[in-house]
């Protein structure tokens, strides 16, 4: 049990901020707090695809280098994996900002949800997603401190940054008079202070994260990302004007299209920048399809 405590509060750091977020809803319009959950919950669908998901598979692979005292290679496996989580969130997160309004639209305007409704919710979901890469990175990040056992480090880190969700609602909700935006987007840069101050703190257990190469892969990324922002605003203008007025199929077929075309225009450019961490997953893909190709051929 002393062992879980730590680890039992610093997991349940999210769900008080969501609460906290909650209480502060109710003191806005009606429906504030549904809408908050919607998005919420919509921006943690790319969180436990690709965050969760790479979390899981680094944990062991971090607990053994540590068992074996190498810190070296234990910042550079945490490096990688901290990569490579933000090359597979980051088009979501630019994703999720150009292209909120006709996902919530087509997901949730339906009966009694209102045009309104569907704004207010695609507002929160903005500023939610401005924090889903640092949501990633703290799902590799803060078990990697129980992996050497430093396990009150992300605890301390949570009762500081449920503190900091509170001030930053408040400011943003209250005293900017920002709504159901300031709620949002105050939880979604707590999610990065989250993760700065958890990095700096791992930087003094191991100086072999690679900070210049994360900065580098994040410059590689914003471009790839660009071409990605450059389809879905396109798409806003030249596709998506009519959205009002098509059937539920025309929708889907319209949302899926552009979200394949941004999709592939991101895989296509960060093929071009030699992001190395994408490379690795690409030619994993390969092996993977050639062993199959190979059995079916047997």
């Amino acid at each position: 049990l002393r062992t879980m405590g730590p680890a039992i509060i610093a997991a349940s750091s999210v769900q008080v901020n969501v609460m906290v977020n909650t209480w502060f809803a109710s003191w806005l319009e009606d429906g504030t707090a549904y809408r908050l959950n919607i998005a919420f919950r919509l921006m943690q669908l790319p969180l436990g695809i690709f965050g969760v998901a790479i979390g899981t598979v680094t944990l062991p692979l971090l607990s053994r280098i540590a068992a074996t005292g190498d810190r070296g290679e234990f910042g550079s496996v945490l490096g990688k994996g901290m990569r490579l989580a933000f090359v597979l969130t980051l088009p979501a997160t630019v994703g999720l900002v150009m292209l909120a309004r006709p996902i919530i639209s087509l997901l949730y305007e339906h009966g009694k949800f209102s045009a309104h409704a569907t704004d207010q919710a695609a507002i929160a979901l903005q500023g939610y997603a401005l924090g889903l890469c640092a949501y990633s990175a703290l799902k590799i990040l803060s078990p990697a401190f129980y992996a050497i056992d430093k396990r009150r480090t992300p605890m301390i880190v949570s009762f500081i940054s449920i503190a900091l969700n509170a001030a930053v609602n408040w400011l943003f909700a209250f005293n900017l008079k920002w709504g159901i935006q300031g709620l949002a987007l105050g939880t979604g840069c707590v999610a990065v202070a989250n993760f700065l101050m958890l990095y700096a703190l791992m930087r003094r257990e191991t100086t072999a994260l690679g900070g210049l190469d994360l900065l580098k892969t994040l410059g590689k990324l914003l471009l790839a990302c660009a071409g990605l922002a450059a389809v879905c605003w396109a798409a806003q203008v030249w596709v998506l004007g009519g959205w009002k007025h098509w059937s539920i199929f025309m929708k889907i077929g319209a949302l899926l299209g552009t979200i394949g075309i941004a999709g592939a225009v991101y895989f296509v450019a960060a093929l071009v920048l030699r992001i190395e961490e994408l490379d690795e997953v690409t030619a994993l893909a390969k092996r993977k399809l050639g062993r199959f190709a190979k059995k079916k051929a047997a």
